[in-house]
């Protein structure tokens, strides 16, 4: 990869999905979210045709982004670990509820002396 291939002068965030940012995601890999924060601008326009290829790289960059081929390099790997990351709705499970009787009052466990 040369200097040229996504070149871009701003740090990528995603604030919606990360607000903590990619490292303490625990979604990324060290090197994904390297990745992802430097060259997110630039993938993220050519992936939306906001931007022309100007290097082979991401020419190929741009099919893969397009399901055209198959991700081979770390740049389009982890830019498609992103994408389905941010598009595949989680599901997170909390505990810590407490359970209140049926008056509405205070938790049935503990008793108030």
């Amino acid at each position: 990869m040369s200097q040229t291939d996504f070149a871009s002068n701003k740090i990528f965030y995603d604030n919606k999905h990360y607000p903590y940012g990619f490292h303490r995601s625990g979604i990324y890999s060290r090197r994904e979210a390297e990745i992802l924060e430097r060259h997110g601008f630039a993938l993220k326009d050519l992936a939306s045709g906001m931007r022309a290829p100007a290097t082979p790289a991401e020419e190929q960059f741009v099919k893969v982004a397009k399901g055209e081929a198959e991700p081979t390099t770390e740049i389009e790997k982890a830019w498609m670990k992103y994408q389905r990351a941010v598009s595949t709705r989680r599901v997170v499970y909390t505990a810590g509820a407490t359970s209140m009787d049926a008056e509405g009052g205070d938790s049935v466990d503990f008793d108030a002396d």
